[in-house]
């Protein structure tokens, strides 16, 4: 078919323009192309003990490349077979599950799905929101969300965050809906909202089912043209516990921080563990002894705080669960707050507990023991987290077997492997790399050592809690995985 130009006949006009149409396209493409291999580069410089060799190219070698070649698709063509590839990616997902000491049958067939799983993340279509687990590194993460996918920024909001987005809060409702009416109001299409993603304590799953979520139903009523997914953060299980037991039920960062101030004042170094000195017990002591006084004073105190102090005249030792780990683990507050406390992660363990417990994850959480569950196995939970944590089974829905699809994890990150969490994410989302990650609440006395969390107490959470080291070591295989992937597309690139 002729391209009809003015002053000139069909057949014509096709000859003279289609040579120079063809040479800006592919010089917009090639320039496009060296862009995005420039931005591969600067990721896998930034990834963590990886070394760049002399095998990758410099930006005039690209350049050269690209010149040579028919187009830039010719540069990404495989160089070994899809039954080579399925092999190498077999052999190297036995490795990875054998690393992580995963015991379900089927581990290294949904690591070898893991690695064929296509990154479909379309900004046009879709809509993510960050449940932030309390302790897990979220607010770094909510931090980085904003100067990645939520870019511009336009006063003090980014374009591309939903208002209503907290990074230390639950997702506030009417602040979202007042900022989408206004933009309606003012002509914007319902389609055209420049939303991308949203962040907050807050869970969206399950979107479908008899627990469906208030955050679910406002998300589907108010951008229904978009497809809805899920991103999240989980932490090595007893550090999560050792981090949510200092700060929150606690509140020992607190007093081990003021306990530290006073030292710089009297010209004394901090202190940051037993070994060294501090004695956690003794402020404990201290935050009692100021409860005590406080009540006997009249000052305004809460519920909580008048039961203590009436336990306390009755000779309970209110805060005996803050005194060390030991007495945590002993205690009845570890089996009322920290038992599996990865069930807001997914929702679930297995296909056998229903969906419940994202939509506001309290401080103190509060879960039911999933070890007690119908249908639980270790192999059970692992097996589930690799498939929906995972992202390569589509058909689970909180309405049951065959219902709708609960929005899918597109992305997930461990607080231990931050660096490696963030490259992915950069990758994933197509963002541009930061020159540093943003870092919030960074204790310079870390709780596992400050509290004195010794090896001992890390076994002993590993068998009160094997449910939650299954979904952990489950994603640390699938964060192996994509880490693989991701560098194996990105060398195949240069």
């Amino acid at each position: 078919m002729s391209l009809p130009v003015a002053g000139y006949k069909g057949s014509v006009a096709q000859k003279s323009t289609m040579p120079k149409y063809s040479k800006v396209l592919i010089s917009a493409a090639a320039f496009i192309y060296i862009g995005s291999l420039l931005t591969l580069l600067k990721m896998m410089r930034i990834i963590d003990n990886h070394e760049v060799g002399d095998h990758i190219m410099s930006p005039e070698k690209i350049k050269t490349e690209i010149n040579c070649a028919k187009s830039p698709k010719d540069l990404m063509q495989p160089t070994t077979t899809k039954v080579e590839q399925r092999k190498q990616y077999n052999e190297m997902a036995m490795e990875i599950a054998a690393k992580w000491n995963l015991t379900t049958p089927n581990a290294a067939a949904l690591l070898v799905q893991q690695f064929e799983k296509a990154n479909d993340y379309n900004p046009e279509q879709d809509f993510f929101h960050f449940h932030h687990l309390y302790k897990s590194g979220g607010t770094s993460i909510s931090n980085f969300m904003d100067q990645t996918v939520g870019l511009p920024k336009v006063g003090n909001y980014w374009e591309g965050i939903l208002p209503g987005s907290y990074e230390s809060g639950n997702f506030d409702h009417d602040e979202a809906l007042l900022d989408i009416n206004k933009r309606l109001a003012e002509g914007t299409k319902r389609e055209d909202l420049p939303y991308k993603a949203s962040y907050a304590h807050t869970g969206l799953r399950p979107v479908y089912g008899p627990h469906r979520t208030k955050t679910a139903k406002f998300f589907q009523e108010q951008m229904p043209n978009k497809r809805l997914r899920a991103i999240t953060m989980l932490r090595e299980p007893t550090d999560f516990r050792a981090s949510n037991h200092a700060m929150i039920m606690c509140g020992l960062n607190s007093e081990i921080s003021k306990f530290n101030r006073q030292r710089a004042k009297e010209g004394l170094d901090q202190v940051c563990s037993p070994k060294d000195g501090l004695n956690v017990s003794a402020l404990v002591d201290i935050k009692t002894q100021n409860l005590i006084d406080k009540c006997k004073s009249g000052a305004k105190v809460n519920g909580q705080q008048k039961q203590q102090c009436q336990d306390y005249a009755n000779g309970v030792d209110i805060f005996e669960h803050c005194r060390s780990p030991s007495h945590l683990l002993e205690h009845y507050q570890y089996d009322k707050h920290y038992r599996s406390m990865f069930t807001g992660l997914m929702g679930r363990y297995h296909r056998g507990q229903e969906f419940g417990g994202t939509a506001y994850v309290g401080m103190s959480y509060g879960y039911e023991s999933a070890e007690e569950s119908k249908g639980y196995s270790v192999e059970n939970v692992e097996e589930y987290t690799l498939q929906d944590l995972g992202g390569i089974d589509l058909t689970i829905s909180g309405a049951g077997d065959g219902g709708p699809p609960e929005p899918d994890f597109i992305w997930f990150g461990i607080t231990e492997r931050m660096r490696e969490s963030t490259i992915l994410f950069y990758y994933f989302f197509k963002s541009k790399p930061l020159e540093r990650i943003p870092q919030h609440r960074i204790q310079d006395c870390r709780p596992t050592e400050s509290v004195g969390w010794t090896t001992e107490h890390r076994e002993i959470v590993k068998q009160k809690e094997p449910a939650d080291y299954a979904v952990w070591r489950a994603a640390n295989a699938i964060l192996d995985v994509r880490m693989a992937k991701m560098k194996m597309e990105i060398q195949a690139q240069l």
